[in-house]
């Protein structure tokens, strides 16, 4: 049977029959998919399939944001798995928001599944896409150059996926960053009508070589990464909600203080995760420093950011 996916958007009046359909579905032990709609910008959290399958049956996908009677894409591989650092695809700009971002657990491999759409409603065909997959740091980018409206800003995945962020690009457009925790090849298949692109990771038994990227507050930091040398100028990137847009960031050492500060404005913080990037002029210093990167809280003042050890290399 195939899966359906039905937030409050897809509980039309008088539309009785596939509710039945449903009913007697639920009724013969088919498992729930969690989830559904939610607010632009509002964070939200994935389930679980919550029974196995039977074998040869589709697997259900979890959803994160609003889902509008779009059927799950199909649940077998369609090619070979690579591990190349960049694919592209899709023609025009047929899409400009972001629906859902569903994810699911399969034999051997998990899938990412973005539903594109044209304002609230599906889109018939896939806009320009662009993958980038650096290698080395348990990260995968999908570009949507087209898309500036989304209705989901980031949530929790699972297995070895952990989780992903919708973040305002700061060349235009919407870009989704998937974070595993371990190596991985990947395969992409386009969906049209309605228009959905599907990212499958088949994990290695490696860790990254880099340490993943530090979440903390309304901050996660890409660069640099902890216990990373860092030198002058300090590249300091990364995404945030912080109100306002304002990150401060601040490099402090050992006997010294504050040795490096600046304060910089991400692209976006109402809508969804803002990019921001920036660099800091240092003097030479060597040994062990700390880099906060946040901003103050407006309830008590206190520091809510990431906080990071970097080593000094002169």
């Amino acid at each position: 049977m195939p899966a359906m996916l039905l937030g409050r958007e897809g509980r039309r009046p008088g539309v009785l029959l596939p509710a039945l359909v449903m009913l007697v579905a639920f009724a013969a032990g088919c498992s729930s998919v969690s989830g559904g709609p939610s607010p632009a910008g509002k964070t939200v959290k994935a389930g679980m399939e919550t029974a196995a399958p039977a074998e040869g049956a589709a697997v259900l996908e979890t959803t994160v944001g609003a889902q509008a009677e779009i059927s799950a894409a199909p649940s077998g591989p369609a090619s070979g798995f690579v591990t190349t650092s960049r694919a592209a695809g899709g023609s025009g700009y047929g899409a400009d928001s972001l629906l859902a971002v569903r994810y699911g657990r399969h034999e051997g491999y998990e899938r990412v599944v973005l539903d594109l759409g044209s304002g609230q409603r599906p889109a018939r065909t896939m806009p320009r896409w662009t993958l980038v997959n650096p290698g080395g740091d348990g990260l995968l980018r999908v570009e949507l150059p087209s898309v500036s409206a989304t209705t989901v800003s980031d949530g929790e995945l699972g297995g070895t996926l952990e989780r992903f962020y919708v973040v305002r690009a700061p060349e235009g457009g919407l870009f989704v960053e998937i974070f595993s925790r371990r190596e991985f090849s990947y395969q992409v298949t386009e969906l049209k009508d309605p228009a959905r692109l599907v990212v499958d990771f088949e994990p290695a038994d490696t860790s990254p070589e880099m340490p993943m990227p530090v979440e903390g507050g309304n901050t996660v930091l890409l660069e640099p990464r902890a216990g990373s040398g860092v030198a002058d100028p300090l590249t300091v990137r990364g995404y945030s909600r912080n109100p306002e847009a304002i990150n401060s960031i601040l490099l402090s050492c050992p006997g010294e203080g504050v040795i490096g500060r600046r304060a910089v404005r991400s692209n976006d913080w109402a809508a969804t995760w803002g990019y921001f990037e920036t660099t800091l002029d240092l003097p030479p210093f060597k040994g062990r420093c700390i880099l906060r990167v946040g901003a103050r809280s407006a309830r008590d003042g206190s520091f809510e950011g990431v906080v990071v050890p970097v080593v000094g290399g002169r």
